[in-house]
């Protein structure tokens, strides 16, 4: 199947899981080597230091000094890396941004992987997949139903009943480091990975993202479509 032309200026639900279903994220640094990467190669000028560790690790600690000089590719409006699996909520900003994004992203991933752990071949299920967004009810529920994924690591059946604990649903989001969940009720991230500015355009306050959150069914039946998608 050809993959239609991204557009720049428009939202993209991109996922992409491990091949045969497998484990992509085996430990803490694995989960913390893709939240680098994510802020890393969303960067047209970004030159990748080849494996040099010194590089990798000036880059990063000075993010905030080198900022003035990044080029993204897209704006990262919220993600969730799981086990063996990530989503991320996209608008392309460059042309053909999202293309050259993921690429660098689960290359240099899957590079990083398999040297780490002494495998070969393909880590990735497929290249990855894209659903763009064609309607204002389908952009305002993904960034719920991305954070809410953290829940299958539970024992809570979010996706076919809203009728479940939040007091514990929201511990388990609040404590779980690998979302873009955090950002969203105000916490200071250790990169610049997501677009606080879109989120606080979204959001005015974690209180008014926790009711969003928290509502049932927000769009009706179509909660319930897209959250099988």
């Amino acid at each position: 199947m050809i993959r239609e032309p991204f557009v720049s200026g428009d939202y993209y639900h991109v996922y992409n899981r491990g091949v045969d279903k497998r484990k992509v994220f085996l430990d803490y640094y694995d989960f913390e080597r893709f939240y680098e990467s994510m802020y890393l190669f969303n960067d047209e000028n970004f030159v990748h230091p080849g494996g040099r560790f010194v590089d990798r690790e000036f880059l990063l600690a000075g993010h905030e000094i080198l900022s003035f000089g990044r080029k993204p590719f897209v704006s990262i409006l919220a993600f969730c890396l799981n086990d063996n699996h990530f989503h991320l909520l996209l608008q392309q900003i460059l042309p053909d941004g999202i293309s050259k994004f993921l690429h660098r992203l689960g290359m240099g991933y899957a590079n990083y992987f398999n040297l780490k752990h002494g495998r070969k071949g393909r880590l990735w299920e497929n290249s990855f997949k894209a659903k763009p967004i064609d309607f204002e009810e389908h952009l305002q529920l993904l960034p719920r139903y991305i954070h809410l994924n953290v829940l299958d690591r539970t024992s809570i059946d979010w996706r076919n009943n809203n009728e479940f604990d939040w007091t514990v649903a929201e511990k388990v989001l609040n404590n779980y480091p690998w979302s873009s969940h955090g950002v969203y009720i105000g916490r200071s991230p250790r990169l610049p990975v997501v677009d606080r500015e879109a989120v606080q355009y979204w959001f005015s306050t974690p209180e008014v993202y926790l009711q969003y959150l928290k509502a049932s069914r927000i769009f009706g039946e179509e909660e319930l479509t897209f959250s099988r998608l």
